[in-house]
């Protein structure tokens, strides 16, 4: 049986990895956060890194997403309700990785909404997808229906703004 595809984001067990560690010095400025070891204390035994995921089931379908991201393109995610233990809010930050693991980008949500499958916009869908096509709402039921092809439920919808995206390769996160 395949294993259903989904574009809820998916925690990558990196919390210790140094290239994380050392994206999120980085980007954590761009939150106004301005020195983490201000708020937190200055060892990095200390800091406590944002979830870090990839969205697809592929290292090439990671790679495009990441793409999409930092373009702009993709601005928004889902899940069916059940895959959350608690719901994302307003102000969450995490950083997305490439199709090898790398931190590419720290992403800030701007939005949550659950809502009944049914009830998912264009505008969401073509969020998600990035694309403005007639037909994105069915290529978007398609996408997350799994299996069975059927989105059923309520699904947590998210919008997110790019925070940080790296100019070049980071180390790959194992």
């Amino acid at each position: 049986m395949d294993e259903p595809r989904t574009t809820a984001r998916e925690r990558a067990d990196v919390q210790d990895d140094e290239g994380l560690l050392a994206f999120w010095q980085a980007a954590q400025g761009h939150l106004g956060f301005g020195r983490l070891g201000v708020i937190v204390g200055d060892q990095s035994d200390d800091v406590v890194v944002p979830p870090a995921w990839a969205f697809g089931v592929t290292a090439a379908e990671a790679d495009a997403e990441v793409e999409a991201v930092l373009a702009g393109r993709k601005t928004a995610t889902s899940g069916p309700r059940t895959a959350f233990d608690d719901l994302p809010e307003v102000g969450d930050v995490g950083i997305v990785l490439d199709g090898e693991r790398r931190p590419r980008a720290l992403v800030r949500v701007t939005d949550v909404q659950v809502v009944a499958a049914a009830d998912v916009t264009a505008a969401h869908a073509g969020a998600e997808l990035g694309s403005a096509a007639d037909d994105v709402v069915d290529r978007w039921r398609a996408l997350n229906g799994g299996v069975s092809g059927e989105v059923a439920g309520d699904v947590v919808l998210e919008r997110f703004e790019v925070v940080y995206p790296t100019d070049g390769p980071a180390p790959a996160v194992d």
